[in-house]
């Protein structure tokens, strides 16, 4: 069944980890930049690899040695056997089992990170690193095996992964008391006309419909601070001087009675699904993965 191979030498752990390394890292260079003996311990390595399976692992292009289409296909199917591999070692020595979770900054900060630690301490116990990515890098990285979970809008995620869905993600406008200084509630229309305003600008799908609520508001948006990330937005609202459109979920980052909410029915187009996403094969290679992912979809469900 497997006896073949063992007919052949070439093949164990460190080569195959120095496999994984240069797909990680796109190429032998860019896994050892700088290092030429190891950059040569690389290339003995592959060549080992593909004499022991008999296929072309890497090729050049230009003056990088990068893997062939093989050569990404065995590596993926290596990070899944080490994984299986540790999983089962931690699982012997009563360790913790290391997963990867990635998500936008603002779904970490305000959903995933204050959550976590209700399943930290269960068994067998779990560790987790959290990853800020897009989510075309994390539909990506799912894809190759590269992380474990992500938290994705549900409109991203293509058929080859498993979702659960997690809820709707809700958006409002937020003015800190001291630019109306006891006046009146502002509506969506004033707070978007009048009030300097920060905005978070890299979501394009998020900045291009929050235009077409203003413009159908008779307004052009013109933000007064253009953040990078949501969290950004919310600090400029802890400032005082800034008005804001955010996520639901930064309002239990804002300090009670520092700021005050105006009508935004209008912002309910803003509103997103968001998804669990993984990797299917996770669950048949990391025995754990499957009660983890019940524990996430309980535990990350949003308005919980």
């Amino acid at each position: 069944m497997y006896e073949s191979l063992f007919d052949d030498r070439g093949l164990s752990l460190d080569r195959l980890r120095a496999l994984l390394e240069v797909y990680d890292a796109g190429s032998i260079a860019e896994a050892a930049p700088g290092d030429p003996i190891r950059q040569s311990q690389y290339s003995r390595q592959l060549r080992q690899l593909s004499e022991f399976f008999g296929v072309k692992l890497g090729r050049r292009q230009g003056k990088l040695l990068k893997l062939t289409g093989d050569g990404a296909r065995l590596a993926e199917l290596a990070r899944e056997h080490l994984r299986s591999l540790q999983d089962f070692r931690s699982e012997c020595r009563a360790d913790s089992s290391d997963y990867s979770i990635a998500a936008g900054d603002s779904l970490l900060q305000w959903l995933v990170i204050p959550r976590l630690g209700g399943i930290l301490h269960g068994r067998p116990p779990v560790r987790f690193v959290t990853i800020n990515l897009r989510a075309h890098e994390i539909v990506r990285q799912l894809g190759d095996g590269k992380i474990d979970i992500g938290i994705v809008r549900g409109n991203a995620v293509g058929s080859s992964l498993k979702t659960a869905p997690l809820g709707r993600l809700g958006y409002c406008a937020v003015v800190p008391a001291s630019l109306i200084n006891g006046k009146q509630r502002p509506s969506l229309q004033q707070v978007l006309a009048d009030l300097p305003i920060a905005v978070q600008t890299t979501d394009g799908q998020f900045i291009r419909r929050l235009r077409e609520i203003a413009t159908g508001l008779g307004l052009a948006l013109r933000p007064a601070l253009a953040c990078q990330s949501f969290p950004q937005t919310a600090s400029a609202v802890k400032s005082g001087l800034f008005a804001a459109i955010l996520p639901k979920l930064a309002l239990t980052d804002l300090p009670a009675k520092t700021y005050v909410l105006p009508d935004g029915g209008a912002l309910d187009r803003l509103q997103r699904e968001i998804v669990l996403a993984w990797n299917p094969r996770i669950t048949s290679v990391r025995p754990g993965a499957t009660r983890l992912l019940e524990q996430l979809q309980r535990l990350l469900k949003v308005g919980s």
